[in-house]
């Protein structure tokens, strides 16, 4: 997910079909993880009408996700720190209560991995709130444990504040909420965006080669727009 909102920052779903995004990061994802996965058996998964072309999708677009990611594979979850955070209550709480922490802060922490929340927030700040919002699920109390996390009233405040911020942004998420008949609509739209695109330019011209004059505009446009706010 870290992968495809990070490219989803650079292109439009209006040009890149989300389905192959997607399927694009999981087998990139599983190469960064050194869980290689050839390309063949990866898209046997798919109907057999879709292997081809989505297969032909990913080889084709692996360096152009590798430059959307600013070559910055390495992905920080909020996993750890949420581990670290229940170490240090080890001796402030009984067993039973930090599994139940742990149960509900690993659901929540789920639950953003899902949304953009990653893009804004650092892993140890949505550790934190998963485990503020778990406590209160457990009613186990840790006000005490994350007031001992900064070092002064203004620090602590503004931790609380962002900790409120993460809860209310994963809030909205749970609100919105679509039907598939519009989600069908929304994906046959991206799909015949995204064909018309790949047609543009000279008849003569390759699909790579297409591809790299949409990248060129869009790259000129972008520039364009930084000159004007610099």
């Amino acid at each position: 997910m870290n992968f495809l909102n990070r490219f989803y920052l650079r292109h439009s779903a209006m040009e890149f079909y989300p389905q192959n995004v997607m399927l694009l990061c999981v087998y990139f994802a599983c190469k960064v993880d050194e869980y290689t996965i050839g390309i063949d058996k990866f898209v046997s998964m798919l109907e057999e009408s879709l292997q081809f072309e989505t297969g032909s999708f990913i080889l084709g677009n692996e360096f152009l996700l590798m430059e959307a990611l600013d070559y910055s594979l390495t992905v920080y979850n909020s996993y750890r720190p949420l581990d670290g955070f229940l170490i240090e209550l080890r001796d402030k709480i009984s067993n039973e209560s930090s599994d139940c922490l742990r149960k509900h802060a690993l659901s929540f922490i789920n639950d953003a991995i899902l949304t953009d929340a990653t893009l804004f927030y650092s892993p140890s700040q949505i550790a934190l709130s998963a485990l503020a919002y778990s406590s209160e699920q457990n009613k186990v109390e840790i006000g005490g444990y994350i007031k001992s996390l900064s070092p002064d009233t203004l620090t602590h405040n503004k931790l609380l504040g962002t900790v409120t911020k993460i809860r209310q942004h994963l809030q909205l998420n749970y609100k919105f909420q679509i039907s598939s008949s519009k989600l069908k609509e929304l994906e046959a739209k991206c799909s015949a965006i995204s064909k018309s695109l790949e047609g543009e330019g000279d008849e003569g011209s390759s699909a790579d080669e297409r591809q790299g004059e949409r990248i060129s505009k869009r790259r000129k446009t972008v520039d364009e727009m930084e000159t004007e706010l610099s």
